[in-house]
């Protein structure tokens, strides 16, 4: 917990940050709007949705662990073990990926209107897709770092990893929209889920190593 408010208190304090990301997110959906319309498909929403999301979490992770490098890395080692930091870390973007992903939510409903019937659903596979992204451009984004890398490295290692993420949160999503029952989407939701922790728990083990001097 300790670990989760000074995260908050780095980000509060550069609401540049903040700033660029909303604006990222409003002028790229009213962009859209201005070039599509309102004529667009549920599969094309669904589709423009998750693009959208996919480079605000890509801009997201790029800084993932700026503040954990150079002398701050000397400190994170004394406040706190490798394992209570990636925990911490995951949790953290996590959330954070679900804002961006549920304000992205909620311009598209603004300027396109909203096509899901089966609104839990959709919030289980934005969930899932949410914290997939921050697993996946967590653990790479800490190898780039400690590696001495830079964002490309980072992209290059997610975009295997990001992929089946995005599959199958797409998947969801669209059986959400055309008004598929929950009970009828276990395996998706099962496999997105399981593939969530499957990477999340590679991040876990894999971290500490990375997270020696």
């Amino acid at each position: 917990m300790h670990l989760l408010a000074r995260f908050y208190r780095q980000e509060v304090r550069n609401s540049n940050v903040l700033f660029s990301l909303g604006l990222y997110l409003l002028g790229v959906a009213y962009l859209i709007y201005l070039l599509t319309g309102n004529n667009t498909s549920d599969a094309v929403w669904n589709t423009l949705l998750w693009v959208v999301v996919f480079f605000g979490t890509v801009q997201l992770s790029s800084r993932s662990f700026e503040f954990e490098s150079e002398q701050y890395f000397f400190y994170y080692q004394n406040i706190a073990t490798a394992k209570q930091t990636i925990v911490a870390k995951l949790i953290f973007n996590s959330l954070y990926m679900i804002a961006l992903s549920g304000a992205a939510w909620a311009l598209f409903s603004l300027f396109f209107g909203n096509p899901v019937y089966s609104t839990g659903l959709f919030i289980i596979g934005l969930l899932l897709g949410a914290i997939g992204f921050s697993v996946v451009l967590t653990l790479t984004s800490g190898i780039a770092q400690r590696t001495k890398g830079n964002a490309t490295l980072s992209a290059i290692l997610a975009i295997p990893l990001l992929f089946p993420v995005l599959q199958l949160t797409s998947a969801l999503n669209l059986q959400a929209i055309v008004g598929v029952e929950l009970a009828d989407a276990t395996n998706l939701i099962g496999a997105l889920a399981a593939l969530d922790m499957g990477i999340g728990l590679l991040a876990y083990l894999l971290f500490p190593y990375l997270w020696q001097d």
